[in-house]
Parts: structure tokens; C-alpha cells; sequence
């Protein structure tokens, strides 16, 4: 497990690209990095954290999640309604980081936390099984 200053040092680089006008502090029940800013902040800081965190999820397409990167989630990749999880998996000597993107009910407010994940994640899809994944290959031969 990652310590505190550990995790600030490992998401410095992506916090410092988000831009200097978003408060950030650790978050030691979730082991996060803990941003909470104003919805007029937010289209501008979702198009930088895209940039960097390059796999996307929402509540639809959460079902679609590699399931070690679910597994290391555990609750946080239950979605609801506007919510999204970004993440890229690990590179050279940088784990993989995954971004949770919460609006608030009232709309005003969002978090943004960034986990440093203790193992990486493939987001290749994983081969199809069942009778549908068969009739796709008795038709493709």
C-alpha cells in the first residue's frame, strides 16, 4: 500500500496539469488525493484529466470495466447517473492511476479523487463466451 506523501508524489505531475485553481488534500479513509471545486471549473479540468487518464467509464458503460481493475475498486466502481471513472494503466515506473469524477446532487459542486492502484489493469476486451460468441464464429469461418 502507498503512503500518503507516496501518493501526492506519484499524482503531482497530473494534479500540476489540472491547473493551480483546484484545492487539493490527501484523503486517508479512501488513500486518495481529494479535489472539491465549482461546477464552472469542471468542463475545463475534465478535458485536461482526459488527456492524461485516456480509459473511460460511466454508469452504462461500467459493466465493460477490466474485472482487476473493478476488483481493486470495489464499491467506487459502483456508478450512478453523471458519475465517471478515469484511469491509464501503469507505464514504466508509474502505476496505474484511476480518477473518480463525482458531481454533487445539487449540481454546484464536483469531487475529483486520484487512487494510485497497487496493481495494473489490461483494457483489451476479453474474448467472448456463450452461444452468441458462437454464432459469431460460425458465421465469420
Amino acid at each position: 500500500m502507498y503512503s500518503s506523501n507516496q501518493i501526492e508524489s506519484i499524482t503531482a505531475e497530473l494534479r500540476h496539469s489540472l491547473g493551480d485553481n483546484i484545492p487539493w488534500k490527501y484523503e486517508d479513509k479512501m488513500a486518495v488525493m481529494l479535489s472539491e471545486f465549482a461546477q464552472n471549473k469542471s468542463d475545463v479540468v475534465f478535458e485536461k484529466l482526459k488527456v492524461s487518464l485516456t480509459d473511460e467509464w460511466h454508469s452504462k458503460t461500467v459493466k465493460k470495466m477490466p474485472k482487476a481493475l473493478k476488483k481493486q475498486l470495489g464499491d467506487l466502481a459502483k456508478l450512478s447517473k453523471n458519475q465517471k471513472i478515469l484511469a491509464v494503466p501503469a507505464q514504466d515506473s508509474t502505476p496505474a492511476l484511476v480518477a473518480l469524477w463525482w458531481p454533487w446532487d445539487h449540481g454546484g459542486t464536483y469531487s475529483l479523487r486520484l487512487k494510485v492502484l497497487e496493481q495494473s489493469y489490461d483494457n483489451t476486451l476479453e474474448p467472448s463466451t456463450g452461444l452468441l460468441s458462437w454464432c459469431k464464429n460460425l458465421f465469420s469461418s
